[in-house]
């Protein structure tokens, strides 16, 4: 059964893992695959910092109608478990949250990967620790070394801001500001969905805000490089060609996993899914054709 996806009145299902609880909905049909027929596993969705499920929104109804898609909301991020305390918010937390959380819903079997951003960059521990709950990943405008700006200004205007931040004044409102993507955003959007995703962000844990923002700011993701040949599913890097410095990377991301491919989406920045969501689904449908004929042929 769908689980209604994120408006106020409803609510999402939750799983207890790691002494707190995560939100998360399902969506088409257990079992079913991109071709209509039984087998094929989830396909789950991580978001990324500040993100939730509602991130996914616009695009899971598109998605569910030949598969099974699932969402969570990673710890102290939409309707999961706010800690209250820094500590307990680490990428590598956050990864043993999610292979618990694939694990359960996969029913142990290996699941199609999507992470986004910072959700990239913990899908990437998870896929490590666990290779066994992954049959693909999908690699979305993120990273496997760092997610700091190379301009020194924007890099030190961030870091300034996040190191200032108190956690004790709750989560800070959007900038006022719009950017080039913003702007594609809401050309892409209704309000009602903007004003949605705004209340869902506000809510929010700031101790979350403050240490993983510290952490991606501050360059404390670990640098995954020599790991990555590692993985030998199939992975895509899908990436927005204006998402710098995240699309620099890219081409080296895609070259150092086992089996890697690149998408650039021409146009899109950081979050494709919202600003250009027909190029987006057909990089995720031809990784999933992908994904679907190399577990064939290793059957």
């Amino acid at each position: 059964m769908p689980t209604e996806g994120y408006g106020a009145e409803e609510v999402p299902e939750r799983f207890a893992v790691n002494g707190v609880e995560l939100a998360w909905g399902q969506w088409g049909h257990p079992g079913q695959s991109a071709n209509g027929a039984e087998g094929d596993p989830p396909l789950v969705l991580c978001h990324g910092f500040t993100g939730s499920t509602i991130d996914f929104s616009l695009q899971i109804p598109a998605l569910a109608e030949r598969r099974r898609v699932v969402a969570l909301d990673q710890r102290g991020h939409g309707r999961s478990t706010a800690c209250g305390n820094v500590e307990s918010y680490t990428l590598e937390l956050l990864a043993s949250d999610l292979h618990a959380f694939m694990e359960a819903v996969g029913g142990g079997e290996p699941v199609d990967l999507l992470g986004h951003s910072m959700g990239g960059a913990v899908s990437l521990v998870a896929a490590l620790a666990r290779p066994d709950l992954v049959r693909s990943l999908v690699l979305m405008d993120t990273s496997a070394w760092t997610f700091q700006f190379p301009d020194e200004a924007v890099r030190n205007m961030v870091q300034g801001f996040i190191t200032k931040f108190d956690p004790a004044r709750g989560t800070p409102p959007r900038p006022p500001w719009k950017s080039p993507e913003d702007e594609l955003i809401e050309a892409a959007t209704d309000d009602e969905w903007r004003a949605r995703r705004d209340a869902v962000y506000l809510g929010m844990d700031a101790y979350a805000f403050k240490a993983l923002g510290m952490t991606l700011a501050h360059g404390g993701t670990v640098d995954l490089r020599d790991q990555l040949p590692s993985i030998t599913c199939p992975v895509t890097v899908v990436v927005g060609e204006h998402d710098h410095p995240l699309v620099d990377q890219a081409p080296e991301l895609a070259s150092l996993v086992t089996d890697g491919r690149l998408t650039v989406i021409p146009g899109a920045y950081h979050s494709p899914q919202l600003t250009h969501p027909d190029a987006w689904r057909a990089a995720l449908e031809e990784h999933l054709t992908v994904a679907a004929a190399s577990a064939q042929l290793h059957d």
